[in-house]
């Protein structure tokens, strides 16, 4: 063999091995977020909803077992958009409604702003939730240089209107008038956006479902699998993940017709638990029907158990995310400084964040440089992970704590408190360090100040559209 034959060999051996690490200096990041999911309603979780594509992806990705959101899907939005937990800037109470007057504040740095500053092309498609009462909260003034859906957060999916009856269906700043089923609509926006994308241009699409949040509505093509279910609200609940599942092969197929898959890190969660009958104290958010599974887990959406903390959640990327189960602790506000790590970009700014770089935890399964969690704190509650424990703190009278050992018991039935006093004083003082960070909420300020109207909030008793 020549010197020259031998040095062109060596050279095409050399960029076959470094070939994944160069493409993926600047990769494409797919983000999918659904609302209010349960964790026994998918598939690979050994539930009945079929979601083949969701499977398929968890099967060959990482299934994040440990993965923590917040009680309600605007704060965990907020969580992952910031990498700060959301008591930081006063979203630690409820969520944003679509009568708030609040959003994120300006001088939080964002995500998709610091993805920009790398030459990322972002882009939103779904829901918003995270201010809408005036046009510099809206997605295209915080960093998306496009946009596609609805602002608020609950949506009439196919009217495409909020909760007070005002349509919510938008491209960039104008609204928009289309017929369709809101998922479908979403499936397809991505597949026709990702076909017309320059692979050349590292993008980050948020693909963010309302589904299958309330009201519980699906077309009979959805409803039609699940037709020998009684419960007409389960049965269109169930119908509903299966339609975000349509909607999100469509986004692969797209990114696999492109090229671009290979060069994708796509990641998937529910922003809460399942929604459980729940009441709240001033009615906002309330849940009258059964239709969610949270499997193992104690109670649902909203509350500070497993069942409203604990997300279905995975990641994918061929060939550089090992497939298998990451049981390790993550929380939504890790992705954050793990997006920016990805894509290249700086972590460095003017706040500190809370969340901690995944990536290895991700990608190999090594163990989490986290060792513990605030799950949430605010005014009256509070609950914080160290460890296996877990601490869950209600404030109002009568108060109580309650100690739990999530090894051993991920169902919360025994509660350890009483055994273990000395440790449920220390994790209690490092809760009430964190309160002590806390800014004043919000949600609470704006129902304070806000002349309030008769809000009609009936979606009507037929959750199945004819």
């Amino acid at each position: 063999m020549s010197p020259l034959h031998a040095l062109r060999t060596f050279l095409i051996v050399v960029a076959v091995v470094a070939w994944p690490a160069l493409a993926a200096e600047h990769p494409h990041i797919l983000y999918v977020t659904v609302d209010d999911l349960g964790w026994k309603d998918v598939g690979y979780h050994g539930g009945p909803v079929q979601t083949a594509t969701l499977d398929r992806l968890a099967a060959a990705g990482a299934r994040l077992e440990g993965f923590y959101v917040q009680p309600f899907s605007s704060q965990t939005r907020a969580a992952v958009i910031t990498g700060r937990y959301p008591m930081r800037y006063g979203f630690q109470t409820m969520q944003i409604q679509w009568y708030s007057q609040f959003g994120l504040p300006a001088d939080e740095r964002l995500l998709p702003k610091a993805l920009k500053e790398v030459g990322y092309r972002t882009v939103l498609i779904g829901k918003w939730q995270l201010g809408q009462a005036r046009k510099e909260l809206w997605p295209t003034h915080r960093g998306f240089d496009s946009f596609y859906g609805h602002l608020s957060g609950e949506v009439d999916y196919f009217e495409k209107s909020n909760r007070g009856g005002q349509h919510d269906w938008w491209q960039d700043e104008k609204p928009l008038k289309e017929p369709g089923y809101v998922t479908s609509l979403l499936g397809k926006r991505a597949a026709s956006l990702i076909a017309r994308h320059d692979p050349k241009v590292p993008l980050f699409l948020w693909l963010a479902f309302a589904a299958p949040q309330a009201p519980h509505q699906a077309p009979p093509a959805f409803l039609d699998r699940y037709r020998d279910l009684r419960d007409a609200d389960q049965r269109a609940y169930r119908a509903m993940i299966s339609a975000v599942d349509a909607a999100t092969a469509e986004a692969i197929t797209a990114l696999e017709s492109r090229g671009m898959l290979e060069q994708t890190l796509v990641v998937f969660h529910s922003t809460t638990g399942g929604a459980l009958p729940t009441k709240f104290p001033n009615g906002e958010g309330d849940s009258k029907t059964v239709a969610a599974s949270n499997g193992p887990f104690r109670a649902g959406k909203g509350s500070l158990y497993e069942g409203g903390l604990r997300a279905v959640a995975f990641a994918f990327w061929p060939r550089r995310i090992q497939a298998g189960v990451v049981s390790e602790l993550i929380h939504a506000v890790d992705l954050y400084p793990t997006f920016l790590r990805v894509a290249g970009a700086r972590a460095e700014q003017p706040k500190p964040i809370d969340g901690v770089d995944q990536w290895d935890t991700i990608s190999e399964g090594k163990p989490t440089p986290r060792k513990e969690v605030l799950l949430d704190v605010e005014d009256f509650r509070g609950a914080i992970r160290i460890g296996d424990w877990k601490l869950v703190r209600i404030a109002t009278l009568p108060s109580r704590s309650e100690l739990y050992n999530l090894r051993a018991d991920p169902s919360e039935e025994d509660n350890q408190a009483d055994r273990e006093p000395d440790r449920v004083q220390t994790m209690l003082r490092r809760l009430t360090d964190f309160a002590w960070e806390m800014t004043p909420s919000r949600y609470l300020e704006d129902m304070a100040h806000a002349h309030r109207v008769d809000m009609p909030i009936s979606w009507g008793d037929n959750p199945i559209r004819p």
